[in-house]
């Protein structure tokens, strides 16, 4: 009995001594690090600049030969300076239905002309100069003003618009004194631009080959009214004259 005793004692004693009893460790909980978010600025939608359709007059210059105009039906009427011999182009075109008219001339030496053409209808217009040398022009709304009345003389020297034309309706003699390549080209226009037509619409009454002798047209004015003369010569300066007088008085002459 004693001995069981000290058994029991032996082995408390044991126990105590390895300090067995385990401890919990209480689990770490993780710092969460903070997700770094990139802040966006929105970007606005990029919008093509596009420049507006030019008002008149508007000035060009070899610098800068271009404009888009936004016109009503009427005529256009450029002025052009030439400051030295070079060639020129003019170019007035339609930017949506595919009309166009063109002029191209040469200078040999500083030249002041002018030039016409018809706005045919309510549109946006490209008007393009081009030259080999410098230059400046103005675009601007054709006024004809009062009309000369025939029998008149009309002179010049060169690419130029003279003064308008008021003829009655009738039969007129339309006389050139220059003849083949040294004289310009001659373009009768109605009032609106609209050039003045042979009754089959094929060409232009006032119409000479550049190579023609021919010194005489038949004029045919079926309402009267205002008619715009533009002369486009070749070179320029150059001299030229012509005459517009009623048929019967050509006749009786």
């Amino acid at each position: 009995m004693k001995q069981i005793f000290w058994i029991a004692l032996l082995l408390a004693g044991m126990l105590l001594a390895c300090g067995c009893t385990e401890q919990g460790t209480a689990p770490q909980t993780p710092t969460p690090t903070p997700t770094a978010t990139a802040t966006v600025t929105p970007t606005p939608n990029a919008t093509a600049t596009v420049t507006p359709a030019a008002s008149l007059p508007v000035e060009l210059s070899s610098s800068s030969p271009y404009a888009t105009l936004s016109l009503d039906a009427g005529v256009l009427f450029v002025s052009f300076h030439a400051e030295e011999a070079q060639k020129m182009e003019i170019n007035f075109a339609n930017a949506t239905q595919g009309f166009a008219e063109m002029d191209e001339f040469s200078m040999t030496g500083p030249y002041n002309g002018s030039v016409v053409y018809e706005i045919p209808q309510k549109d946006e217009y490209l008007l393009n100069i081009s030259g080999t040398g410098a230059w400046t022009a103005e675009a601007s709304r054709y006024v004809p003003g009062e009309g000369l009345k025939a029998p008149l003389n009309l002179t010049g020297t060169g690419t130029e618009v003279p003064s308008a034309v008021y003829l009655e309706q009738g039969q007129y003699v339309f006389e050139r004194n220059e003849t083949g390549e040294a004289s310009p080209l001659y373009i009768m226009r109605h009032a609106n631009g609209s050039y003045l037509m042979d009754a089959n619409l094929s060409r232009s009454q006032t119409a000479f080959g550049v190579l023609s002798t021919e010194t005489s047209k038949n004029l045919t004015i079926s309402e009267s009214g205002t008619y715009i003369l533009s002369v486009i010569a070749s070179e320029n300066p150059a001299p030229w004259s012509v005459s517009i007088s009623p048929a019967n008085e050509s006749a009786s002459a």
